[in-house]
């Protein structure tokens, strides 16, 4: 028979940590204990193959032995982060395991242990206890053995004799006299473990050294009659607890079918490839499977087939993804049939491999399709690397499948097809027939449950681990581009790529039909504005190079300037640029109170901590950092990443970054000009139309103020827009209880500043920061306005606790912004959710709208006459024939106008000018 085993789960966790180096996966998740401590786990239910087991923890909750020693395990240092976080994911793998696990509050691991034990020796079973804690020797019988599963040693009766010089019985006497001080077991002063089993072997128990007590010489005896009432406590602080009430029966202890959809869930998330692959592989675990199954599957000599044992541990999980088959096509004959495939399909998931991540410049090296979850085909055309086969001709085959892909009536589906549209329209494509971005569809269904590259979806939405890009190509400045890949190694990656896509689009759309808000959302928002997208990006807007020169060269000149004024408030030249010698400067040389190192051992200079320094170098160097980022950004930046030719700067815009729906640009940001600042619109001015037209900037006047007043309905607030009031003048008057013909500049100023501010949930804190108030004049002023706009209010608190309860909020038109952290234990990061989500519904509302606006105007705007360019927040730029403009700007603030209805008028201001900021 096997024996029952119980296993000390606190000593895996901590020895497992303390053994293995650190590991995180991909997102953050520290996994080296978790690893060690199930590895261990497997490999002693492989030796002992036990029918009936359980893993035993401890909890934080305080034991009856804290009562009796206040400094019971007082020594022990706290746990570290990186390890409490991996405690619930370990937990949660022995459940998913089928293996019994038992914690039980104010009962140690030792405890628990000890009363199985106890109950399993008694109905006549062997009972195996795995630990490294030598307290559980006291357990040890002929029918209780005790091990280390790390060092795989047994200890039975002779061999806790054979270590501790002691029987099992006298273990308890044995710590008791000579003390644990990583338990607060104080022990006899003088006893160590010699002494301590010379004194038992002699006397026999604790109890018959205490009756001859007088017989023992020395120092030693003398201390014991010292201790006789610390003896008695540290006696109960070593003793094993048998006899807990823990309802269990034998039969609860038996060893269940793991539960395998929780482990894949869990090996997914913790990115356990080896033990994702043997779900997939029961009855051979070691097997190479991504190798046996590319040899049972492919039909070309090429097929995909990656050689090294990495790379057989990418195995799909071909339970969850459905087994399919991957080709390469490398003939005229297999591209014939799969060309004839393609003419006939009316759907199929399409996937571009290119020679650069930048769709500027990026050609395409193969492509692959999908047309159901059995099967997907790469065709690859541009492999260069010394020794690639013969390929299709590249030309050749895409003039064939144009026709195709400019179809709209054949329905492609693709992740981030926005980057595939502009790759195809380097070769002369017109991508149509978007019909389902799975990048998009996860980005609607939560935007901040995961990233929305590919591997994160495929991570989160079919618990596969993808063959990664740095896997096959490597890491760094020796990462290869794709077409220096063998194609062998490639064909896998880029089938696997479509085949993801389809799936992903098979479980989306699922979802996502459940919602029909959100597939809405998807099918009328997302996808034609990735359409609208992908043609301003191409468009790019012109920059005049020349004053971008002479703007920097004023830049380079205030900078010196302030450099100047800055070297002689310190009274000795240094690096204004260095953060390093700024600190030693502000903090050492001038005395400066309030430096703070960091852990480089150098202080803070953050913008933040010279805010707070009154002396008037502080305020330069801060001056002089922001004229050197926007140089840097901007009036250098701009030259570089525009076109050589046309001048013009095409920036990218993300769709599935930011948690509420707003678009992000990079490379350039055009979103993060500091409009507010006169240097702002300096930079603005280099952006122009060309000779013959115009610019027409077109924005959404207050938008998240006027979505304030229509979603509270704040009887005040609708009044003011629905009257056409300036509604900062109004909230002055309102507050201060004054006429609005009374109303100071200053006090408007305020006014703004709360109405703002309260949109992004401004304490009153932020008012004092802000405004200067004191705080009793901060917490009035607040008290004023919510009385005079009890809406405003209410809004606030009926959005918290509706985020709260169902754990998120809706914009307009069904977004959903979801709040993870709202009932965080932590007050501020709970505080900071409560705001997030008071402002999400405004914030994803406008957002919603402008991209709504941005698809209906792209149906009205004269192709030949105009084209949009830009989209930055609540504003859209385009670019106009000078002949048509003023006939076109009504249009265009009528459309955007009447593309929602609101409680309050949707107001858009337009102006023109031969540069951004004359149109601004």
């Amino acid at each position: 028979m096997p024996p029952f085993v119980l296993v000390d789960g606190s000593y895996f966790l901590f020895r497992a940590f303390h053994a293995l180096p650190p590991l995180t996966t991909s997102t953050g998740i520290h996994t080296n204990a978790i690893r060690g401590a199930i590895s261990a786990i497997q490999k002693l239910m492989r030796r002992t193959q036990p029918t009936h087991m359980a893993v035993i923890f401890d909890t934080p909750e305080p034991t009856f032995r804290h009562e009796l020693s206040p400094i019971y395990k007082g020594d022990r240092p706290s746990m570290p982060d990186e390890l409490s976080q991996q405690i619930p994911y370990l937990h949660a793998l022995i459940r998913a395991l089928g293996i019994p696990l038992y914690m039980l509050p104010g009962a140690e691991a030792d405890d628990i242990i000890g009363t199985l034990a106890k109950r399993a020796e008694a109905e006549g079973h062997q009972v195996l206890i795995s630990t490294g804690d030598k307290d559980m020797a006291q357990l040890v019988t002929d029918k209780v053995t005790l091990e280390d599963s790390f060092k795989e040693k047994p200890m039975d009766v002779q061999g806790v004799f054979e270590k501790f010089g002691v029987w099992p019985n006298q273990i308890v006497d044995y710590l008791t006299l000579m003390g644990d001080a990583s338990d607060g077991i104080m022990g006899v002063p003088g006893v160590g473990a010699k002494t301590a089993a010379k004194l038992l072997t002699e006397y026999g128990s604790l109890g018959g050294i205490l009756e001859n007590v007088d017989k023992i010489k020395g120092r030693v005896g003398q201390n014991i009659k010292d201790n006789v009432d610390g003896i008695a406590i540290d006696h109960q602080l070593a003793s094993i607890v048998c006899d807990l009430d823990m309802g269990l029966t034998f039969a609860d202890l038996k060893l269940c079918d793991p539960n395998t959809e929780e482990l894949r869930r869990l090996y997914t998330e913790l990115e356990f490839r080896n033990q994702l692959q043997s779900l997939d592989h029961p009855n051979n675990p070691n097997s190479n499977s991504y190798k046996q199954v590319s040899q049972a599957i492919t039909q070309t000599p090429a097929a995909a087939e990656v050689a090294t044992e990495d790379q057989a541990q990418l195995s799909s999980s071909e339970d969850q993804l459905g087994e399919a088959t991957y080709h390469t096509v490398l003939n005229p004959e297999d591209w014939d049939a799969l060309f004839q495939r393609l003419s006939t399909a009316t759907r199929f998931a399409f996937d571009t491999e290119t020679t650069s991540l930048d769709y500027r410049i990026a050609q395409i090296v193969g492509f692959s399709v999908a047309f159901d979850a059995t099967e997907a085909f790469y065709v690859p055309l541009a492999h260069d690397y010394a020794g690639a086969p013969e390929q299709l001709n590249r030309e050749a085959v895409l003039a064939q499948i144009k026709p195709i892909l400019e179809n709209p009536a054949v329905e492609k589906i693709g992740h981030h097809l926005k980057y595939d549209a502009h790759v195809l329209e380097n070769h002369g494509i017109h991508l149509q027939g978007w019909y389902f971005d799975t990048m998009l569809a996860s980005y609607v269904l939560n935007s901040v449950a995961t990233r929305h590259g590919m591997d994160d979806v495929a991570r989160l939405y079919l618990s596969h681990l993808t063959t990664t890009y740095e896997q096959i190509a490597g890491k760094g400045a020796k990462q290869k581009t794709f077409n220096q890949i063998e194609i062998e190694t490639a064909a896998h990656y880029a089938a696997e790529d479509a085949h993801v896509t389809y799936r992903l689009y098979e479980v989306l759309n699922e979802k996502l039909q459940r919602h029909p808000e959100l597939n809405n959302l998807l099918h009328h928002i997302e996808m034609p504005v990735a359409r609208v997208l992908t043609q301003m990006e191409e468009n790019g807007i012109k920059l005049d190079l020349n004053f971008l020169d002479q703007l920097g060269v004023e830049f380079s000149n205030t900078m010196l300037q302030l450099e100047q004024q800055i070297i002689e408030l310190a009274g000795q030249p240094f690096n204004v640029s260095s953060p390093k010698q700024v600190g030693e400067i502000l903090f050492e040389k001038l005395g400066i109170k309030g430096g703070k190192k960091t852990a480089t051992g150098q202080y803070s200079t953050s913008e933040s901590i010279l805010e707070k320094i009154e002396h008037p170098i502080a305020s330069l160097i801060v001056e002089y950092r922001g004229l050197s980022k926007l140089k840097s950004t901007y009036t250098d930046g701009l030259q570089k990443q525009a076109n050589s030719s046309s001048h013009r700067v095409h920036t990218s815009y993300h769709q599935a970054l930011t948690a509420t729906g707003r678009l992000s640009s990079t490379d350039p940001n055009l979103q993060n000009i500091p409009v507010r600042m006169d240097i702002g619109r300096q930079i603005r001015k280099a952006f122009i139309a060309p000779e013959g037209r115009v610019l027409l900037a077109a924005d959404y006047s207050q938008i998240e103020l006027r979505l304030m007043a229509h979603f509270s309905q704040d009887d005040a607030l609708v009044d003011a827009f629905n009257h056409g009031q300036d509604v900062h003048r109004r909230t002055a008057a309102e507050v201060l209880n004054i006429a609005l013909e009374d109303v100071t500049p200053d006090q408007r100023r305020q006014a703004k500043a709360v109405n703002f501010g309260l949109l992004y949930g401004m304490s009153e804190f932020g008012l004092i920061r802000q405004l200067g108030f004191t705080r009793e004049e901060s917490q009035n002023y607040i008290k004023q306005y919510f009385q005079r706009y009890p809406g405003i209010y209410e809004y606030m608190q009926r959005t918290r606790q509706v985020a709260l309860e169902q754990g998120f909020v809706e914009t307009l038109t069904g977004r959903r912004l979801y709040t993870p952290d709202i009932d965080a234990r932590n007050m501020m990061v709970r505080k900071a959710a409560e705001r997030a989500a008071i402002n999400a519904p405004l914030q994803g509302s406008a957002a919603d709208i402008i991209k709504m606006a941005m698809v209906e105007v792209d149906k009205m705007l004269p192709r030949d006459q105009a084209k949009m360019l830009l989209q930055v927040h609540d504003e859209l730029v385009f670019e106009v024939d000078a002949n048509v403009a003023d006939e076109l700007a009504p249009k265009l603030a009528e459309v955007m106008q009447s593309v929602i209805e609101l409680s309050v008028p949707l107001v858009v201001e337009v102006g023109k000018g031969q540069n951004w900021d004359e149109a601004h």
